[in-house]
């Protein structure tokens, strides 16, 4: 036996000699092996838990990524299902696309597209986000008992906070969203610069804050810093916000992000199409694991959960009760 020592953990290794017969030499397999009375890295070592991950269901005919996919309903609730077999806690329904080029619906199509999913997943007892930011669609979503409404323009409108009020006896959470215009919809111009958009940013989320205290439901508030094309079409600005999570986390700790196959990762890759922004976005998400945002919205939580048990693995760190179909330890 051989024992390697350094300052946090001790390694003994096993050295197997295993001669191959039948060729015309022997050869020789070194085996390594971790005893199994070594303490846990996970003493030395502490990564924050598994986030909450809301699955990205889009039943649009020109979201950039999935565009037109999901229309059908029995398309929809497929693609739900495997987005909650992949890992996701909540699943995150869209049918009014925020892409630069998408046009607009009529909020009476908007609901349609989603009601009877929503209804089909409530059956399931399947926790419910519908993005949307009309507050007919809120309204109705409210109505039908979802989750979280998951508001791009941050809940910035009057109509929308009086529906808010209006329905302080629920439970559901809000996901207001930052972003440079506050518009229905990305944009591919913005005067928001990387040294500005995080001062700007928390400025937002304060107001924000104090909006939902003086309705009395601060405590179900959750921001998120927007990424993309809500930002600017310089990539530099979103990789600004990641470059400064730990301090957006350090006041707003309610936070979800979602850089999910987003253009800032293209753009600043070369002009990766979007059907190989899969890496980048795995790596990001497990980044923003590992600073402790404590949601993430993804269209492959599968990718995700896969970077983050080999990160944590690659650290020494073996949790059998971590595995791939874990849910989150939370209730919505």
């Amino acid at each position: 036996m051989i024992s390697f020592y350094n300052e946090s953990f001790s390694l003994i290794v096993k050295k197997h000699l295993v001669f191959s017969i039948g060729t015309k030499s022997s050869s020789i397999k070194m085996e390594t092996k971790m005893e199994s009375d070594l303490p846990s890295r996970t003493q030395g070592q502490n990564f924050p838990p598994k986030p909450i991950l809301f699955g990205v269901l889009n039943i649009t005919s020109d979201s950039f990524s999935d565009g037109g996919k999901y229309l059908q309903e029995d398309l929809a609730l497929a693609k739900a299902k495997s987005l909650m077999a992949e890992g996701a806690d909540v699943i995150d329904i869209g049918a009014q696309s925020s892409n630069v080029k998408a046009e607009p619906i009529s909020e009476e199509l908007e609901w349609d597209r989603m009601k009877e999913i929503i209804s089909e997943l409530k059956k399931e007892k399947v926790a419910i986000s519908v993005d949307t930011f009309r507050p007919y669609v809120i309204q109705k979503a409210l109505d039908a008992g979802v989750d979280y409404i998951n508001n791009i323009r941050g809940f910035v409108d009057p109509e929308s906070l009086d529906l808010l009020k209006g329905a302080s006896r629920l439970s559901t959470k809000y996901v207001a969203m930052f972003s440079q215009d506050h518009s229905i919809k990305a944009s591919e111009f913005s005067d928001l610069k990387p040294e500005t958009v995080v001062p700007l940013a928390l400025k937002f989320f304060r107001e924000r804050t104090k909006t939902f205290e003086t309705l009395g439901i601060a405590n179900r508030l959750i921001l998120d810093p927007g990424m993309g094309f809500f930002l600017s079409p310089d990539y530099k600005v979103s990789f600004a916000v990641l470059s400064k999570i730990t301090e957006i986390l350090s006041e707003f700790p309610n936070l979800m992000v979602s850089v999910t196959k987003k253009s800032f990762l293209g753009n600043a890759l070369g002009g990766l199409p979007v059907e190989d922004r899969i890496v980048p976005t795995a790596i990001s998400e497990t980044y923003l694991w590992s600073k402790g945002v404590p949601m993430i919205r993804t269209h492959s939580p599968k990718s995700f959960l896969l970077a983050m048990k080999t990160w944590e693995m690659s650290h020494g760190v073996y949790s059998p009760q971590r595995g791939l179909q874990e849910r989150s330890d939370y209730r919505p």
